[in-house]
């Protein structure tokens, strides 16, 4: 079942016409050929562009990996693999909305805790106690990182009050993300909770490499549990259940940023053949 449309439609499909839905949507965002640039600035618009580009290119695989795989061979481990990032870009550009001036600068300038990071974890394992680590990361020492290192420490420094926050010890701990929030926190905040809770949960413990994971390539037949590559009708569904409907979410926003279309047109696109 999926609600759409701030519950302004409630369907149930079956994988094969959420596939249909996806590709409408597809077709749908094509259309965009530029974009205005948004009253918030040029950083907001450059974002939210990119995040544009991340979700059609995200729904344009999931249907060329249907189209070569078919659904009884459709690489479903793959397709939640993709799904997953679209709802943390959906969630992530909402909140963006929510002050898109700063945040918007706030996220570009996190750029420089990631790139300081990496330094320091580099420097850290250059006397790694594995022979292979420490080779490794000594040759990327020296062929990119040691003529970099001041730069990046003195950016780093500009930014890093911005991204730190105090723990339960009483001592200053560095963002793991531009917002120092959990997805989760960030879903409440921008009205996604429900959405968290159900779908990206799900997603999530598939990703993490749990049993779900592991059921995706067994069966349980007379003989007792068998190993197979061909895809489960149900997971195709819901791979494609859940890219329709992030994407849908996540164009609603965008129209609604940029003025590029209305809600309602979006909407036409799930409608689909019934006779199934």
């Amino acid at each position: 079942m999926d609600v759409v449309g701030n519950e302004k439609m409630t369907l149930l499909l079956t994988a094969n016409q959420h596939v249909q839905v996806l590709d409408k949507l597809i077709e749908f965002a094509k259309r965009l050929n530029n974009t205005a640039t948004h009253s918030a600035g040029i950083e907001y618009t450059s974002i939210m562009s990119c995040f544009f580009l991340h979700q059609l290119s995200s729904a344009t695989t999931l249907s060329k990996l249907y189209v070569d795989y078919t659904s009884e061979w459709f690489p479903v481990t793959v397709g939640y693999t993709i799904v997953r990032p679209m709802f943390e870009i959906d969630v992530n550009a909402h909140y963006l909305t929510l002050d898109p001036i700063d945040y918007s600068r706030q996220y570009i300038e996190f750029e420089k805790v990631i790139k300081f990071k990496q330094m320091e974890a580099i420097k850290k394992n250059r006397d790694s106690k594995n022979e292979s680590w420490r080779e490794g990361m000594n040759l990327m020492w020296e062929d990119f990182w040691k003529e970099k290192e001041d730069d990046i420490e003195n950016c780093y420094k500009k930014v890093e009050k911005a991204f730190c926050k105090t723990n339960k010890s009483g001592k200053l701990q560095v963002f793991n993300n531009w917002t120092g929030k959990s997805i989760r926190q960030l879903a409440v905040e921008v009205d996604h909770k429900e959405a968290y809770e159900v779908f990206y949960s799900e997603l999530s413990s598939f990703t993490h490499g749990d049993v779900s994971l592991a059921n995706r390539f067994l069966r349980l037949d007379t003989k007792g549990i068998r190993w197979t590559m061909r895809s489960n009708e149900f997971d195709v569904g819901n791979v494609f259940r859940f890219a329709a409907t992030f994407f849908t979410c996540f164009l609603e926003l965008f129209g609604k940023q940029f003025n590029t279309w209305e809600e309602n047109d979006i909407y036409k696109c799930w409608k689909v053949n019934n006779n199934e």
